[in-house]
């Protein structure tokens, strides 16, 4: 059986790419043990025809590394790879190798998922085919990467995936993201949505705010097409989302009472606009629905009194996502 060819979007941020794999290989039944190794483009081919990308290769040559260090090993018959777990905990630590950090020296880059189980484990990182003639039977699916230039944003990633955490369970219906800037936050949301059905709405003045960053916002709004670059960023990852260019507020008003699955706040950071969107959206969430935010943290004292505030009297707890990601049952 073919193994598929899943193109996909790249903006340089390794864990989302990575959960967009894991989300891809599920929607098509294949989950794990996975083991994952970056490539080159050009041997597409290859791998397509013999399973590996290193047929061709030296023949057997004596291993240096692990318990099995001296035992001659053809050089085709092992695949230098990182399982999931091991790419995330491998990520935060800068000087560990990962098959997605190797994404940096390799132009056009190629990812690819394995079977983990046609294999042995040799060393960190290093495996041997347990039956080398079954390489394409350990060959589940091909990622040919495209690079989309990175999004600037004020959004980790640590921030995103708590959010897309939040939108993975959504089936159907709909969601709305207040402010987005350039799309750095949509970026990790976007394609998930669409998979799982979910229309996208994305809300934003593009105008500046009524917090301490007006005027950041202002002169950065004067030397770009700020509007421009973020649907430029949609284009790029291939997504559509309906866009509200106005205040958060009046968009609120645009959508029926208890109509909506989740909405992200993000939009001006000062006590009394952060009310007005609580105020505002909360009505607008389907019993269940979530209400979310960034920058729920120390330096934005008024996101946290106005969420405190708010969900007191709504009788319902904000909890903390990772990074500084809060969100709130209807």
């Amino acid at each position: 059986m073919t193994p598929p060819v899943i193109p996909l979007p790249y903006i340089g941020r390794n864990l989302l790419f990575l959960e967009e794999v894991l989300d891809e290989l599920d929607g098509r039944g294949i989950t794990g043990p996975l083991l994952f190794r970056a490539s080159e483009t050009d041997k597409l081919a290859r791998l397509l025809e013999h399973g590996t990308d290193r047929a061709g290769y030296p023949g057997e040559r004596p291993w240096t590394d692990g318990p099995d260090q001296g035992r001659p090993i053809r050089h085709e018959d092992v695949i230098f790879g990182t399982t999931a777990d091991e790419i995330r905990s491998g990520e935060r630590e800068p000087e560990r190798s990962t098959s997605l950090k190797k994404f940096a020296v390799i132009q056009r880059p190629l990812f690819v998922a394995h079977d983990a189980r046609c294999f042995v484990k040799l060393c960190d990182r290093q495996y041997e085919y347990s039956d080398p003639a079954q390489k394409q039977a350990a060959l589940l699916a091909l990622f040919p990467v495209t690079r989309v230039d990175p999004i600037q944003g004020w959004f980790f990633e640590e921030d995103g995936l708590a959010y897309r955490a939040l939108v993975r369970s959504i089936r159907g219906g709909a969601m709305v993201e207040v402010g987005s800037w350039k799309g750095l936050s949509t970026a990790y949301v976007g394609r998930l949505a669409a998979r799982n059905g979910v229309a996208l709405h994305c809300v934003d003045t593009w105008e500046g705010s009524s917090d301490a960053y007006d005027g950041r916002y202002r002169a950065l709004l004067a030397a770009e097409d700020v509007p421009g670059a973020f649907q430029a960023n949609m284009e790029a990852l291939g997504l559509r989302p309906s866009v509200l260019r106005m205040p958060s507020t009046d968009a609120a008003a645009r959508f029926a009472d208890a109509s909506l699955d989740l909405v992200f706040l993000d939009g001006s950071h000062d006590r009394a606009a952060v009310l007005a969107d609580l105020e505002a959206w909360w009505p607008k969430l389907r019993p269940g629905a979530v209400l979310a935010g960034h920058d729920h943290n120390d330096k934005h004292a008024g996101v946290m009194d106005a969420v405190a505030h708010f969900m007191s009297l709504a009788g319902r707890p904000a909890e903390r996502g990772a990074g500084s990601v809060w969100w709130a049952r209807r």
